[in-house]
């Protein structure tokens, strides 16, 4: 799977979001806020591939939890992407 591209990163007020417009042409805007792991994850995951596995280890590299903690927040964090149509 692979972040939705030219997706832009924003601070405002504070808050990391990403900003998606629609392509529908109808002005409808959709904001998804982050926290800073989901940022952290955002960042290290551009215009790659990836699975549960290889956003796991990130997990593991950046915050030293284990394994199996990290599968569980990697596939929590995949669902709530697909969820907000940020990953294809």
């Amino acid at each position: 799977m692979k972040l939705i591209p030219d997706l832009i990163l924003r601070e405002i007020s504070g808050e990391k979001m990403l900003v998606i417009n629609s392509a529908s042409g109808v002005d409808l805007t959709k904001v998804v806020l982050l926290n800073s792991t989901a940022e952290y994850l955002w960042n290290a995951l551009q215009a790659r591939e990836f699975g549960n596995e290889e956003v796991a280890d990130l997990l593991i590299r950046n915050f030293g939890i284990a394994k199996n903690q990290a599968l569980t927040d990697a596939g929590n964090w995949i669902r709530s992407m697909v969820n907000a149509g940020l990953i294809i």
